[in-house]
């Protein structure tokens, strides 16, 4: 395990000097490097709270360091398309609007075709009480619902990481005092925050569903 420590040190340390190599003379665009000092220090201070010990200490503040340096690119990334700051805000808010209403169009669907799959499940266990289902049947039933779970996971997991952009972006425009904006951005981190909690709720259900059927 120190093995992976220094290895994962070693690995943290190289990034965010990478990231501050890039950075210098550049100090408008240094949100790499800040992600990722951000990121590491909350991530290690979360674990410390959290009770962890050393080592799961270590292997959580570098993930994370890692993962603010990488939203930190994105935001310098994206803030080179756009003319001013003003626009970047601007255009990065309608963006989020966009993708997060996608996200909720997914969940209403994911909702429904839940309790479209529980009423499936009712159907197939009383079917089982009497007689015995069918293996077939059983087995293209769990496989529907496997994959539901595997698709949530994946939408769960891009709607994690932008939603870590749009809370890095959120932080960033906290900084210009634009109360506007910043309530327009605030609106949709929490709109994103509830679709995350309700795919995850479904894909808990979808677990419990699966489990059933055993």
């Amino acid at each position: 395990m120190l093995k992976i420590q220094q290895v994962l040190l070693v690995m943290m340390t190289f990034l965010l000097l990478s990231c501050a190599n890039n950075s210098i003379g550049d100090g408008a665009n240094n949100e790499a490097l800040q992600g990722g000092l951000l990121g590491g220090l909350l991530c290690g201070g979360a674990a410390k709270i959290a009770g962890l010990n050393r080592e799961q200490i270590v292997i959580a503040t570098a993930g994370c360091a890692g993962i603010g340096a990488i939203v930190g690119q994105q935001l310098r990334n994206r803030r080179k398309q756009y003319a001013s700051d003003e626009d970047f805000f601007d255009g990065e808010i309608k963006v989020a609007k966009s993708f997060n209403s996608t996200q909720a169009i997914y969940k209403n669907r994911l909702i429904a075709e839940v309790n479209d799959l529980k009423v499936e499940n009712q159907e197939l266990l009383a079917l089982r009480q009497p007689t015995k289902a069918s293996e077939k049947l059983l087995a293209k039933h769990k496989s529907k619902i496997q994959d539901k779970q595997q698709k949530a996971k994946i939408e769960t997991r891009k709607m994690q990481e932008e939603l870590k952009f749009q809370e890095a972006l959120y932080a960033k425009l906290k900084e210009s005092n634009d109360s506007s904006r910043f309530a327009r951005l605030q609106l949709e981190v929490d709109k994103l925050k509830e679709t995350i909690a309700a795919v995850e709720n479904q894909q808990s259900q979808l677990a419990d569903l699966d489990d059933n059927l055993i």
